[in-house]
């Protein structure tokens, strides 16, 4: 995954406008026009967003399904593959390029603030 890096300083104020919250995957299907995003419906405490990632390929859909994923939840929905994307779900990249998503060590209730 190519990405131009950015090592801008933020202030404390841009960090606290972040809204992370702990999601739960509970649907997750294969986007017809890309062979790299998948569609994930997750649960944030009692509202349902619909979530694009660029994860295909490095977990199967079966196993996501009810895992508890980070989510930005306040950035500007973006359309892709013709879907539109309502948050981000937080991953990282290893030394070979593969992705993992950013998971709690724990189970946290859905809609948990991250801080």
């Amino acid at each position: 995954m190519t990405k131009t890096k950015n090592d801008s300083i933020i202030t404390y104020n841009d960090y606290m406008k972040l809204n992370l919250r702990i999601g739960k995957i509970i649907e997750c299907e294969e986007v017809k026009k890309s062979k790299k995003l998948l569609c994930f419906k997750v649960r944030i405490g009692n509202r349902t967003r619909q979530i694009l990632s660029g994860i295909k390929g490095y977990y199967e859909m079966d196993e996501l399904v009810g895992k508890q994923v980070l989510v930005l939840e306040n950035i500007q929905p973006a359309t892709m593959a013709g879907m539109q994307s309502e948050g981000v779900i937080l991953s990282a990249e290893d030394s070979e390029g593969n992705l993992a998503l950013l998971v709690p060590d724990k189970n946290v209730d859905t809609g948990a603030e991250v801080y």
